[in-house]
């Protein structure tokens, strides 16, 4: 199995099966058979068809005599592949392209071969006559051109303004930089990255000291420093939450939607892994996600529960120095690393966010003490879950003030789309 039988395996899993991308390509990849080189073009395929897909079907309508409603699953993801390869990866001839994407419709859609095999060559001859819809039409064309569901970009247009949207949308379909969190119960940050440096991995500074960026082919399977814990993946953006929320030694932490750990073995580390840590998650599975993270970074203060957070624990409530509550939502911030995102997430799943959102905030605010804090945090941009729904809550909860709020967009640093509000509740 070569890199391009791989990524139409895997596209067509996702696609057909509702298959998470990050675990299907993992799959594929663990299996082995395919050289770093294949599997990077794999990767690069999968990951470009996602971000592009609507795109590429505006570009195959363009080609085809057939409407896209009436081409078979496995056709329809063949010729995205070979699209994807024709507009966006100059490094591929474009004859490659089109004889790859034949023979993989003679091995899984063989009547189609003729079909594919001229749409993709008339796709080659006309790609740069290709009329896209106007820019004066705002929400038709971002949606076409970054390839986008049209409600995502009509929110993002209206909450943010053409410009900002343009940059949201731009930032997000392209590769970012990947980021890892030093452990400092281990060494100090700089002796952390010098342990990555002897794995072959490149580290760069960032605004926060602990927090590097890694350059070049980043595999955790085959790093000491990562199985000896000395660092941990964590997204910058998403490691503000515990940086915000300044845990501090001997207190009582209680963090909320856990899994898989990344944010609370940061508190931990921040706590100097002295205090308590209680860590629920809704999933049972999960909580071994969290065990086996604190095991390998040398954390033992955390006690991780399976619960559903919605139904209040009585003998927890004001029993909280802080609360971290980094709750289910939308996920547009992370779209630059799992753009399935935007062909998965509808506006009707986010009303349903919203409103366990508010659930999740009213009965965890409980666990708070006088004088404590809540820090609330999402990974999307959209303001409903965020800013707005903190107003929400403060009409009702109104022991509780804002003392710090930011959103953060991939397009600035690099990191994912992300809200943080900081609350106090007052001790009064």
């Amino acid at each position: 199995m070569n890199s391009r039988e791989a990524a139409f395996k895997i596209l067509y899993d996702v696609e057909q099966n509702g298959a998470y991308v990050n675990r299907a390509l993992s799959d594929i990849l663990r299996r082995g058979g395919l050289s770093s080189p294949d599997a990077g073009l794999c990767e690069e395929l999968v990951f470009g068809v996602l971000k592009y897909k609507l795109t590429l079907d505006y570009i195959i309508s363009e080609f085809s005599s057939v409407k896209l409603r009436k081409i078979s699953p496995s056709v329809i993801t063949i010729l995205r592949l070979g699209i994807y390869q024709i507009r966006f990866l100059d490094r591929i001839p474009t004859s490659a392209a089109v004889n790859e994407s034949v023979k993989l419709a003679g091995k899984y859609a063989s009547r189609s071969r003729g079909f594919v095999n001229g749409v993709l060559r008339g796709a080659a001859r006309g790609m740069d006559a290709v009329k896209f819809p106007d820019r004066s039409n705002t929400a038709e064309y971002f949606s076409t051109v970054y390839s986008y569901p049209r409600w995502m970009v009509e929110r993002l247009v209206s909450e943010y303004g053409e410009e900002e949207c343009e940059k949201i949308l731009e930032a997000a379909n392209r590769r970012q930089p990947v980021f890892a969190r030093m452990n400092t119960l281990k060494a100090s940050a700089d002796e952390c990255a010098n342990m990555i440096e002897r794995d072959g991995v490149r580290t760069e500074n960032t605004e926060l000291e602990y927090v590097k960026c890694l350059v070049g082919k980043v595999d955790i399977n085959l790093m000491d420093s990562y199985k000896n814990g000395y660092f941990t993946l964590q997204n910058i953006n998403s490691a503000m939450a515990a940086e915000v929320l300044s845990p501090q030694p001997n207190e009582k932490i209680i963090d909320v939607c856990a899994a898989p750990g990344g944010k609370t073995t940061h508190i931990a580390e921040k706590m100097q892994n002295r205090g308590e840590i209680l860590a629920f998650d809704l999933h049972e599975h999960k909580i071994g996600l969290i065990e086996r993270a604190a095991e390998r970074l040398g954390v033992d203060i955390i006690k991780a529960w399976a619960h559903d957070m919605t139904e209040e624990i009585q003998n927890l409530i004001g029993y909280a120095d802080r609360v971290l509550l980094d709750v289910p939502c939308s996920g547009l911030g992370v779209i630059h690393k799992k753009p399935d995102i935007k062909w998965t997430r509808t506006e009707q799943d986010v009303a349903a966010l919203c409103a366990l959102q508010a659930k999740l905030l009213s009965v965890c605010s409980r666990y708070v003490r006088r004088g404590g804090v809540l820090v609330y945090s999402t990974c999307t941009i959209l303001k409903e879950e965020n800013g707005e729904q903190i107003r929400k809550f403060l009409l009702t909860h109104k022991d509780f003030e804002i003392v710090y709020e930011k959103s953060f967009f991939t397009y600035q640093n690099g990191g994912s789309g992300f809200y943080i509000c900081k609350l106090i509740k007052k001790d009064d």
